[in-house]
């Protein structure tokens, strides 16, 4: 595990981050392929008889998104707060929605207000990032050839 992940940085109940608190304690740019996997593997773990649960936890970001949207804002961290926003932590790498949904619900989040501006803000850039990956150019309209009116 990298030093970042050994300090606990950004989570005062945990001096050992695990998989559940690392969507509250890394920014979405300090994730890289260890961390991830952590937290797919953590993901992929979740046994639920709820369909929402189970496409949440097969990769679904509207599954998701749906369970943690009408979440209201937690007075301190626990289970029923990291286990759906891991849940969501794991479609936001790769989904733009996901990653908004993620900081927006990061900017209600009992913590340090500094620190919780700059994890919503790397998920936001990360959401624009993904958006914007994901856009095909604009098609061109080919100029005819002089003479050529079509």
């Amino acid at each position: 595990m990298n030093e970042i992940s050994k300090t606990g940085r950004g989570c005062p109940t945990a001096p050992w981050p695990t998989p559940l608190s690392y969507w509250r304690t890394f920014r979405a740019e300090e994730f890289d392929k260890e961390l991830v996997d952590h937290v797919k593997d953590c993901v992929s773990s979740i046994s639920s008889t709820i369909p929402e649960w189970r496409s949440a936890v097969k990769g679904d970001a509207a599954a998701a998104i749906g369970i943690v949207l009408p979440c209201r804002p937690p007075e301190r961290f626990g289970i029923k707060v990291d286990l759906p926003m891991t849940t969501l932590l794991n479609v936001a790498f790769g989904n733009p929605a996901a990653a908004l949904v993620l900081s927006h619900k990061l900017r209600q989040m009992p913590m340090d207000r500094s620190y919780r501006a700059r994890l919503a803000t790397s998920w936001l850039v990360h959401s624009l990032w993904l958006g914007h990956r994901g856009r095909s150019p604009r098609p061109t309209r080919p100029i005819p050839p002089e003479g050529d009116e079509t």
